[in-house]
């Protein structure tokens, strides 16, 4: 495959989703500068990245490589608009490592759709931060050609994405136009649930689950609990009885459609919301196959995080 084409077919929807989620997710703007091929045997990079693994049809790595003093201004950034305060973080830390995890999260998600697409059959891990990334052999192990795209952040600096690549199978192209990103699906029912109701949030970003408890708190609901993986969210609904719920989908140990699946074949009818990156129609109607009342789609902004969350916040 050429350039040109890994480009179009398998870097453009992350550059896309990169600029556009960095336009909504922090108040940072980007460029894309032009796609290029690294030298295998000296590639090498200081900073941090936020990686996801490739397997089937592609088999590799994406990487979105950050200089340290980029990925702590996108970092706090993050965090400034998920919980409208100032963040001044002088050094990676737990807290912008979650944000930008999240970022990485939002853009391999929203680019899901994207790949669908085309007719390319690979599959991509949940993103995991990158601390140290001095010693890369275990990502280049295999790898036969990288393909490098700068993207420039106005008065902060640059990152890069990389496409390690072991090994690609190319097929036709759709012809088809990349669908608009949505915010969500509406809960079709109309009654406010009181708010001394107990509310399950179920995440695996910690980041997630303090932004939706204060949105939460804002619209007057107090009594929420957390899980942090499908498993959890199953033991929970057994042990705690929750009145309603807002459920991730992508997450560690068990997904939310697979948790979804389980809590209601336990005969469990509670209410489900669930959250995700990820605009995938099969995968919003898998989800609506078992019961849910509504499907956000992240990310989920401090200046409109209440008032989305509100309209979903109804019972039958």
């Amino acid at each position: 495959m050429s350039v040109e084409t890994i480009y179009k077919v398998i870097l453009y929807p992350f550059i896309k989703e990169s600029i556009a989620s960095l336009s909504s997710m922090t108040e940072l703007t980007g460029d894309a500068g032009e796609a290029f091929v690294d030298s295998v045997d000296d590639f090498r990079f200081k900073g941090y990245a936020v990686c996801s693994d490739i397997t089937g049809g592609l088999d590799g790595v994406i990487m979105m490589h950050h200089y340290p003093e980029t990925a702590i201004a996108i970092g706090n950034s993050v965090c400034e608009k998920m919980f409208d305060e100032t963040f001044d973080y002088e050094e990676i830390n737990e807290e912008l490592s979650h944000a930008l995890a999240e970022w990485g999260n939002t853009i391999v998600g929203r680019s899901t759709e994207l790949h669908g697409r085309y007719n390319l059959d690979y599959d991509f891990s949940s993103p995991y931060f990158v601390h140290d990334v001095n010693d890369m052999d275990q990502y280049l192990e295999g790898v036969k050609e990288v393909i490098t795209v700068p993207i420039m952040v106005e008065g902060v600096g640059r990152y890069y994405f990389n496409l390690l690549i072991r090994n690609v199978s190319y097929q036709e192209i759709s012809d088809k136009q990349p669908a608009s990103n949505v915010t969500g699906i509406a809960n079709p029912y109309s009654t406010e649930l009181p708010t001394s109701s107990k509310i399950l949030l179920v995440d695996d970003s910690l980041m997630i689950r303090k932004a939706m408890k204060r949105y939460l708190n804002q619209l007057g609901y107090e009594n929420v609990i957390e899980a942090d993986d499908g498993h959890s969210a199953v033991e929970q609904v057994k042990a705690q009885n929750p009145d309603f719920m807002f459920m991730d989908v992508v997450m560690n140990d068990i997904n939310g459609n697979e948790a979804l699946r389980m809590i209601r074949e336990m005969g469990s009818d509670i209410p489900v919301v669930m959250l995700s990156s990820v605009t995938d129609q099969k995968l919003v109607s898998e989800c609506e196959a078992h019961g849910v009342s509504g499907f956000i789609f992240k990310p989920i902004q401090a200046d409109s995080g209440a008032a989305i969350i509100k309209d979903y916040l109804k019972i039958a």
